[in-house]
């Protein structure tokens, strides 16, 4: 049974292969790059932050430097245009794909400024507006990210004296000659040459059959004639459906 799943993903990925490459690029994209993108510190995200009358976004979106972004009228427009807010240099984004708009005592919308591949949240399309909450799944185009939002702050109480005290001893450097050296003896099998043992070099191939491995998603049996005729709308459900599973693992690690 096992084997007639993996046998029919297989043909699955060769029919989208065959008339969606892009969307295939994508998914395998996604799943390439789960190492380098969800699972490290690098996750991208945009983080509302609001403090009194004070309302600002956190992002890492820019340079993938996390920074914080100030805008007087409370609109920050996303895209590929370098004169925008988020700037973006990803050709699928329009020049103006969508604007995150901050309103008094509502909150932050996503606003889709009829993009021509859209946005989503939660998989869902974005019409007009609609209103973010705190761990939304946004994907402009083939961007993803997450909205997180923050509105409550606290002032907490003075550190313990007893954690202070280790602080301070932790830092403390020790003076040369106080540590001896620790002589670790070493075996004659534990001696190689440079050219004993090489490096291994992962192999592109073998990460694209691993991700062939592994269980599918897709629960029904897919036609030859329904990948044909995929629609916009379906393309971008199959993209969410891998950025969901990319959080799901990572939220499995941590």
């Amino acid at each position: 049974m096992e084997i007639e799943q993996r046998l029919g993903l297989y043909q699955v990925f060769l029919k989208l292969y065959e008339h969606h490459r892009t969307l295939l690029d994508e998914i395998l994209k996604l799943e390439k790059t789960s190492n380098k993108t969800f699972s490290s510190v690098t996750n991208r995200c945009i983080t509302g932050v609001i403090q009194g009358q004070h309302v600002h976004l956190v992002t890492n979106l820019v340079d993938g430097k996390t920074q914080s972004l100030c805008q007087p009228q409370g609109i920050w427009t996303i895209g590929r245009d370098r004169q925008l807010a988020i700037s973006i240099p990803d050709r699928r984004l329009s020049r103006h794909h969508a604007v995150i708009q901050y309103v008094q005592n509502q909150g932050f919308y996503l606003v889709d400024l009829e993009s021509t591949n859209g946005s989503f949240i939660n998989g869902e399309p974005v019409h007009g507006r609609l209103l973010l909450k705190d761990g939304d799944r946004v994907r402009l185009s083939n961007l993803a990210f997450s909205f997180f939002l923050c509105e409550d702050s606290q002032t907490l109480d003075e550190t313990p004296s007893d954690i202070l005290a280790r602080l301070e001893a932790s830092t403390v450097t020790p003076t040369l000659g106080s540590v001896e050296p620790v002589m670790t003896p070493v075996s004659s099998v534990d001696l190689k040459t440079p050219t004993d043992e090489q490096p291994e070099q992962s192999d592109p191939k073998e990460e694209t059959f691993r991700f062939l491995q592994e269980p599918s998603e897709l629960e029904e049996p897919v036609l030859e004639n329904t990948i044909a005729h995929l629609s916009p709308t379906q393309q971008s459900e199959i993209l969410d459906r891998f950025f969901s599973r990319q959080i799901h693992k990572v939220s499995g690690h941590n």
